[in-house]
C-alpha cells in the first residue's frame, strides 16, 4: 500500500522534510482537526511539491478539509492538492453534493480558477490550463470518509457513486459511532466487518480503500484486509519521541 504522513503543524519546513526526507508516498493535510487556514495549506501543498522536484520521487498531497462545505473543497482543490478527504460521508445524497462541488462540468459544477494549482504543479505541466485539463480528466481524488454507522449502511451506493476515487475509513469515529470504545483498532466483530465491508465495496468499483495505520502491527493488519493506502504517522507524534531518546541517549 502506498503509506502517508499527517500533517498538522503550520510549517513549510516541517513539510519539505517529511516529503524530502522521509520516503513517504504522500502526506494528508488535516485542516480537519489541526487550525490550518486555507492560504497555510495551499503553502503545505506547494512546499511538498518542491520537496518532490528535488527529490525527483513524487509525493501526493492530499487535504482531509473540516466539512463538505463549497468554500473548503473549493480551496482545498484549488491549491492543486492530487485529492481531497470529505469527512463524515453518511450517504448517496451527501456525496452527489461533494461530487457537484469538486468537479468541473459537466460532471459537477467546480467555478474555475485554479490559479495557485498551477505553481503546484511540476515544471513543464501546462499552467493553470494544463491543470484544468488534468482535473476535468478525473486525474483530482475525491475520498469521502466513512466514520458513521450510516455511512457503513450505504457503502456500496457511495462508492458507486461516479466520480468518487475511493474511501477513507475513519477508525475511531466509526468505532463510537458503532458504540464500541474509542480507539484507532480493535478486534469487535462490528468494526472488523466495516473494515472488509469497506474493502469488498472497493474492490468491486476497482476503487481505493484507506485508513490510518498507526505502527507497524497496524499497517501490516490494514494491509492484509485489503487497505491500498495508510496515513502511518502525524507529524506532531514524533517529536516528543525523537527529542526524549536524543536527550536521554545523551545522558547515558
Amino acid at each position: 500500500p502506498l503509506i502517508g504522513a499527517a500533517l498538522t503543524i503550520p510549517s513549510t519546513l516541517v513539510a519539505q522534510i517529511i516529503a524530502e526526507e522521509c520516503s513517504v508516498d504522500f502526506v494528508m493535510i488535516d485542516m480537519e482537526h489541526a487550525p490550518l487556514s486555507a492560504e497555510m495549506a495551499t503553502y503545505l501543498v506547494h512546499a511538498t511539491t518542491a520537496a518532490s522536484a528535488r527529490t525527483g520521487r513524487y509525493c501526493h498531497t492530499l487535504i482531509r478539509v473540516p466539512s463538505a462545505g463549497l468554500e473548503w473543497i473549493k480551496w482545498a482543490l484549488d491549491s492543486g492538492a492530487s485529492g481531497i478527504i470529505i469527512p463524515m460521508i453518511n450517504n448517496v445524497n451527501d456525496m452527489e453534493a461533494v461530487i457537484d462541488r469538486a468537479l468541473y462540468p459537466p460532471k459537477g459544477r467546480r467555478s474555475f480558477g485554479p490559479t495557485m494549482a498551477a505553481f503546484s504543479q511540476p515544471a513543464g505541466s501546462g499552467g493553470v490550463m494544463g491543470y484544468f485539463d488534468r482535473a476535468r480528466n478525473g486525474h483530482t481524488a475525491i475520498l469521502p470518509m466513512i466514520e458513521s454507522r450510516e455511512g457503513v449502511e450505504n457503502l456500496e451506493k457511495i462508492m458507486a457513486v461516479e466520480g468518487v476515487s475511493g474511501v477513507f475509513v475513519g477508525p475511531f469515529d466509526l468505532r463510537l459511532a458503532l458504540g464500541l470504545p474509542g480507539a484507532l483498532d480493535g478486534d469487535e466483530p462490528t468494526f472488523q466487518q466495516a473494515l472488509e465491508k469497506a474493502c469488498a465495496a472497493a474492490k468491486h468499483e476497482g476503487k481505493i480503500v484507506g485508513s490510518m495505520g498507526i505502527g507497524v502491527d497496524a499497517s501490516a493488519k490494514r494491509t492484509k484486509e485489503g487497505m491500498s493506502f495508510l496515513v502511518a504517522v502525524a507529524d506532531y507524534a514524533v517529536i516528543a519521541p525523537g527529542i526524549s531518546a536524543a536527550i536521554s541517549d545523551s545522558r547515558a
